[in-house]
């Protein structure tokens, strides 16, 4: 992270992002999902056609009849968009079908291209990675709730103090930072995780290229996101539902199921972004033990910053309760 400026200014800045971002986000994500459409291809007509369904694939733009054991009119075949595929040729099973690869695969490539530039954008500088900058964002924001929670101030400096109090943290003193600083213990175990990653080498952050990522969707992603994807979810599954009842129906024939696959494809890529939200986000009972905390500490702050530690009043007060009223001293005393 940069020096010049405090964490606050720091931060503020990091909330905007620059075209150049973008552009670059983009561009790695393009030149994937290209290397992994052809790639995908490539398997497909080699390994799973040729070899595990003993068949033969058009697609080099010559014309096929649309039907196997008739005459039929004649189609003309696409790399990108419409393959002629015979399978089990020479055998009684022998059929042909007709595929639209792009249609069919576009979204599970796109997922997987995704989740790469997501990796590969964190590896880069700040100024130039757009997951990085999300990423160093998301850690000032923490280590500045930290700071005001223990100091009642957001942070006026780099916090390296509090950064180098977490980083080298043993797993005692990280409860009793949760407990001090009324945190969970899992999200100071997320932070130092994060720092040890951020501050670390090339060759550690490409032996532990999840660790920046997950603190992310842990602390952002899918607090904001979440119902989101869960409606994507449910998209998904009503589009499929449509197609398979399209395909029962003899309205899509068996013989082209680009559209079934791109359904299935659908469900698949939205299903598996739910599973990693779900995967990396907090868990119920976490939430609900940060509530209380929050709670208990929004509750107590005000006294505590007035007068003394909140654990202090409290005894106080129960000493308060459970001593003899004056009323009762002085009948005795009588």
């Amino acid at each position: 992270m940069e020096n010049s400026k405090t964490d606050r200014q720091l931060y503020y800045k990091l909330t905007d992002h620059n075209l150049g971002q973008y552009l670059i986000f983009l561009i790695i994500f393009s030149i994937i999902q290209f290397f992994a459409f052809h790639g995908t291809l490539k398997i497909m007509e080699e390994n799973v056609i040729e070899k595990y369904l003993e068949g033969k694939v058009y697609n080099s733009g010559q014309p096929i009849s649309i039907l196997k054991d008739s005459r039929s009119t004649d189609k003309t075949t696409s790399y990108y968009s419409s393959w002629a595929i015979d399978i089990y040729i020479g055998t009684p099973q022998e059929s042909r079908y007709w595929f639209n690869p792009t249609l069919s695969l576009i979204l599970p490539i796109s997922l997987f291209s995704v989740w790469v530039t997501l990796i590969i954008s964190s590896f880069m500088p700040t100024s130039l990675g757009l997951i990085r900058h999300k990423i160093e964002r998301e850690i000032i924001h923490v280590l500045d709730t930290i700071h005001y929670k223990i100091h009642g101030f957001y942070s006026t400096d780099e916090n390296r103090e509090l950064m180098n109090e977490i980083k080298t943290a043993d797993t005692r003193a990280a409860h009793d930072f949760a407990e001090r600083w009324n945190i969970l213990h899992e999200d100071i175990a997320s932070l130092q995780k994060v720092l040890f990653w951020l501050h670390g080498s090339l060759s550690y952050k490409l032996f532990h290229p999840w660790s920046g990522l997950k603190f992310y969707l842990r602390f952002y992603f899918t607090e904001k996101y979440s119902n989101v994807i869960l409606g994507l979810v449910y998209i998904g599954a009503a589009v499929l539902i449509i197609i398979i009842g399209m395909r029962g129906l003899k309205f899509i024939p068996s013989t082209q199921p680009s559209l079934v696959f791109f359904a299935l494809g659908l469900e698949f890529s939205v299903l598996l972004t739910y599973a990693f939200s779900v995967m990396y986000s907090r868990s119920d009972n976490e939430t609900e033990q940060d509530k209380n905390k929050e709670n208990h500490y929004s509750g107590n702050y005000i006294l505590s910053d007035e007068f003394g530690n909140s654990k202090e009043i409290e005894n106080l007060l129960r000493a308060y309760i459970r001593s003899p009223k004056p009323e009762k001293i002085s009948e005795k005393r009588e």
